[in-house]
């Protein structure tokens, strides 16, 4: 299916529907009553704005799924995984694009909408999706949607089993949520606290594979 350039096409129908209801007002009113309507064309044009992007390739790569803030970055005992991670924790924007991308190129390995039971911070109440990529060189990273100032659930548009690309769109995370994604111990950090990420174009880790390579 052709892709709109700048608006996902799941949108393009609500999008349509609003300037049809603007129009309706205008003519059977006046400008006045359209107003209201006029914002909510904005509002779901907003929403479902996810521009096509120039994406970068960095091999090992762990590319930040969404646009946002990094807030923290500390080591963390992954609860879905049962290892020692490293965890970057990023506040997602409000003003940037909602749909998430894939952090690396890999393997769908499992995607979490609900949580069967609590896994430490990551509650039932508070996590809204988690899911799991491996990819070709046996990397793991974990990806954990968890409630801040955002509605909604995780969306995954990738099934268990199937592969995904570096950086390529994956689903959508909740409007205004937190995101853990959390990568192996030994990776290496690209990014700080406090710097801005952009979904698909910002690296944010890098897999360590020089340990592998020294005893080869």
């Amino acid at each position: 299916m052709k892709r709109f350039s700048f608006f996902a096409n799941e949108g393009i129908r609500w999008i349509l529907l609003a300037v049809v209801l603007v129009a309706v007002l205008w003519v059977q009113f006046n400008v006045y009553a359209a107003l209201p309507a006029l914002l909510l064309v904005l509002l779901v044009m907003r929403f479902y704005y996810d521009p096509d992007r120039e994406l970068p390739s960095h091999p090992l790569g762990v590319m930040s799924p969404v646009d946002g803030i990094v807030l923290d970055i500390d080591l963390f005992h992954d609860p879905f995984l049962d290892r020692v991670s490293q965890r970057i924790r990023i506040k997602t924007d409000l003003l940037g694009v909602y749909y998430g991308r894939s952090p690396t190129e890999g393997k769908m390995m499992e995607f979490w909408p609900v949580l069967s039971e609590d896994k430490q911070e990551y509650t039932r109440a508070n996590t809204t999706g988690a899911l799991w990529i491996k990819t070709d060189e046996g990397d793991d990273v974990t990806v954990i949607a968890t409630k801040k100032s955002g509605w909604g659930r995780t969306r995954c548009e990738i099934q268990a089993g199937e592969r995904v690309g570096q950086a390529r769109r994956c689903g959508r995370f909740p409007v205004g949520s937190c995101l853990d994604i959390l990568v192996e111990e030994n990776a290496f950090i690209e990014v700080a606290p406090g710097q801005r990420v952009l979904a698909g174009i910002d690296r944010i880790a890098t897999f360590n594979h020089e340990d592998v390579e020294d005893t080869e």
